[in-house]
């Protein structure tokens, strides 16, 4: 089939976008960028989102990106999407303020940690040949709209790659983070322990006798059967880690997400009686089990190792038994993680700051991946858990 012209144009709603054929984009993609999962971002009323459609011919679809315009004000958990944060931060300290960056567009999506593109190969060439135009139409809206900044926020190496094939020399990344993955292939629990080092497989039995005999149980849920009870025991490891969400705010999110993703949600409740105390709360998607919150009450679970259990042991658990892959644990507590065996792989930015900064930003992001990957390895205690493998200094087609 002969190639058509490809135009670009703008869609207000996923409800736009003929859900097939965004589905035909998607396939194989990550939970993050699919569609029951960006519709529940959409339906979060703290950002305004938009589409992006690349359009072959008449009506062929062969990419869809996702953009969200944010003005600045409030919103929970964002400090880790904010460019002023995770960009301004790292590389300018206190000579940028925050403000100076608003209003700001995120171009594909925005939750999760997870951007992927969605992008059909025309014929004769690669995903770029799409991905350029849509990016540069993503530009033109963040102009259109006052944006003194834009970001691609937590893209995986392929996506960065593409970034760097469409956008050329302009494409100046910044390395975000590793994101841990724990692989699932194993036929049983204990071909999986002895994966692990000696002293390593004695405490991970040691952690799962002392809950097995801490009175603690746990029950199984769908999403929708436990909102609230998630939103309270979430909201305390919320605020450890410096997200200023409420458990209003809290049960709201998991509202959303529960009337999008229900049928692939997977909570372990852990109980002390019938009273909830601890939750993970996981989703099915394809072939991997994603890791998307925890939350415990902090003074019932002491000492019965609750958080490796629902985190880790119990989940890896459910994988092998039905058939999923790969545990997806993302980001922080990266020493944990990869002491059980997870790996990490490299999560970029592609950050486009205020104007008086842009001069200057390509010298100041240049060696940036290094300081990134040297603070990774003192989280993690050496250059182990895949921070010794190639793609950490620049990403890897």
């Amino acid at each position: 089939m002969a190639r058509g012209r490809l135009r670009v144009v703008l869609a207000d709603s996923l409800g736009a976008i003929d859900r097939a054929s965004f589905e035909e984009l998607s396939a194989g993609r990550s939970l993050m960028v699919s569609w029951p999962y960006l519709l529940a971002v959409e339906e979060d009323p703290s950002l305004d989102a938009r589409y992006l459609l690349a359009v072959e011919g008449d009506s062929r679809l062969v990419g869809v990106l996702p953009c969200y315009l944010w003005d600045g004000h409030p919103v929970p958990a964002m400090d880790t999407y904010d460019p002023a944060e995770m960009g301004g931060g790292w590389l300018l300290g206190g000579r940028s303020r925050g403000a100076e960056w608003r209003p700001t567009l995120f171009i594909g999506t925005r939750s999760g940690y997870v951007n992927e593109w969605l992008a059909h190969p025309r014929e004769g060439d690669t995903a770029a040949s799409v991905l350029r135009p849509m990016l540069q139409a993503a530009v033109r809206l963040a102009r259109h709209h006052g944006c003194a900044s834009w970001a691609a926020m937590w893209l995986t190496s392929k996506a960065a790659s593409q970034l760097t094939e469409a956008l050329g020399p302009t494409a100046h990344l910044m390395l975000g983070a590793g994101s841990a993955s724990l692989d699932a292939g194993f036929p049983d629990f204990e071909t999986y322990l002895a994966s692990l080092s000696f002293s390593r497989r004695h405490a991970v039995r040691r952690e799962r006798a002392r809950f097995a005999a801490s009175g603690l149980r746990v029950t199984e849920a769908r999403l929708s059967e436990c909102c609230e009870d998630l939103a309270r025991l979430a909201a305390p490891l919320q605020a450890r880690y410096g997200h200023r969400h409420s458990a209003l705010e809290l049960e709201e999110e998991f509202s959303r997400q529960a009337r999008q993703l229900d049928h692939c949600s997977w909570v372990l409740i852990c109980r002390r009686g019938e009273r909830p105390v601890g939750f993970t709360l996981f989703y099915r998607w394809g072939d991997t089990l994603y890791g998307r919150a925890a939350g415990f009450d902090y003074q019932e679970v002491a000492g019965t190792a609750a958080y490796f259990n629902l985190a880790f042991y119990l989940p890896l658990e459910h994988a092998i038994r039905t058939g999923a892959r790969e545990l997806h644990l993302g980001l922080a507590s990266w020493q944990a993680k990869v002491v059980r065996g997870a790996r990490l792989e490299p999560s970029w930015l592609w950050i486009t700051p205020p104007r008086r900064w842009r001069s200057s930003w390509p010298e100041l992001v240049r060696d940036q991946p290094l300081g990134v990957r040297a603070w990774l390895e003192q989280q993690v205690g050496g250059p182990r858990g895949g921070l010794d493998q190639p793609g950490w200094d620049r990403p890897l087609a």
